[in-house]
C-alpha cells in the first residue's frame, strides 16, 4: 500500500473514530460543525446543564401572521437593539396539564385558549397529555421524565393559600424562562408555566359569562408565556386588571403577531 493511500485510510479511520467517540459522549455532528466552540450551558438550580440542540430543521411550522390592527403591547424580555425574546417558531411548543385541582369541565376551555393563541401568533402548540409535575415557577428546565430537551409548558392549578402569587385579585400567573440557544447569544423562551387559582376559577365558572371570562384568563396567561407583558390600556386583554374583556384587543393582536415572528434557532 502506498504512503498516500495509507495516510488517507488513517485519516478516514480517525474521522470515523471521532464520530463514534462523539456519539458515545453525547456529541453529535452539529457539535462537530462547531468544533472549537463549546455548546452553551445554563445554571439550573445549582447544576450547569448543556443547552439541548433544537429538533428538526429551521423552517417555520406555519405561516407568519401579519398584524391587521395597532394598539398597546409590551414584552417581558426586550433585548436592547435585538428585539423581544420569543419562542422559536420553527419548533412545536409542547405543553402538558397538571390536572390536580382542575375545576370540572375546564379541559376543553384550556384547549380553546391554546387554539386562539396559536391562530393569533402562527406558533404551533402540541398537547402531550397530563403530568404529575406540579405547576410551579421553581422547576427544572430539563427533566428526565420529558427526555433530553427543555421541559414543556406546564399548566396547573393552585390556591392563594398554597401559592402567594395568587393572593388578592390574582386568578392566574404565567411566564417562561429566557435562555440562549445551543450556540451563539440569541435567547429564546423555554419551559413556560401557567398557574391558575382553582378556587377563583370554580367560583367564576358558576357566574354568567363565567366560561368566557375563564377562557380569557387562560388566554392572558398564555400570552405571558409567549412573552407579552401587561399594558395600561383597558381596551386590551393584556391589561393588568382586566375583568370584563373576553377577546383580544387591537394591541394584543399586534403583539401576538410579533411574538410569533421571532427568529428560528439555526445550528
Amino acid at each position: 500500500m502506498s504512503g498516500a493511500r495509507r495516510a488517507s485510510l488513517i485519516a478516514v479511520c480517525s474521522i470515523a473514530g471521532m464520530l463514534l467517540l462523539a456519539s458515545w459522549q453525547g456529541v453529535g455532528v452539529t457539535d462537530l460543525q462547531h468544533f472549537g466552540t463549546p455548546r452553551n450551558s445554563v445554571l439550573d438550580g445549582e447544576r450547569a446543564i448543556t443547552i439541548p440542540l433544537p429538533a428538526g430543521p429551521p423552517e417555520r411550522r406555519s405561516s407568519t401572521v401579519v398584524p391587521q390592527t395597532e394598539g398597546s403591547y409590551s414584552f417581558l424580555f426586550d433585548e436592547s437593539g435585538e428585539g423581544p425574546v420569543r419562542y422559536d417558531p420553527c419548533r412545536t411548543i409542547p405543553w402538558v396539564l397538571s390536572p390536580e385541582g382542575m375545576p370540572v369541565g375546564f379541559s376543553p376551555l384550556l384547549q380553546r385558549a391554546v387554539d386562539r393563541v396559536s391562530l393569533a401568533t402562527g406558533l404551533t402548540f402540541e398537547y402531550e397529555g397530563t403530568t404529575s409535575e406540579a405547576a410551579e415557577f421553581d422547576r427544572s428546565l430539563i427533566q428526565a421524565q420529558y427526555g433530553d430537551r427543555f421541559a414543556p409548558v406546564v399548566v396547573g392549578f393552585s390556591t392563594a393559600t398554597q401559592n402567594p402569587d395568587l393572593e388578592g385579585s390574582v386568578t392566574g400567573v404565567g411566564g417562561s424562562s429566557a435562555v440562549t440557544g445551543a450556540y451563539g447569544d440569541q435567547r429564546f423562551l423555554r419551559a413556560g408555566v401557567i398557574v391558575l387559582d382553582s378556587e377563583d376559577i370554580t367560583s367564576l365558572m358558576s357566574s354568567p359569562s363565567g366560561e368566557q371570562l375563564s377562557e380569557a384568563i387562560v388566554m392572558h396567561e398564555w400570552a405571558h408565556v409567549i412573552g407579552l407583558a401587561h399594558v395600561a390600556d383597558p381596551s386590551e386583554l393584556m391589561n393588568y386588571s382586566n375583568s370584563s374583556l373576553t377577546t383580544w384587543g387591537p394591541g394584543d393582536l399586534q403583539g401576538l403577531a410579533v411574538a410569533g415572528d421571532g427568529p428560528c434557532e439555526d445550528v
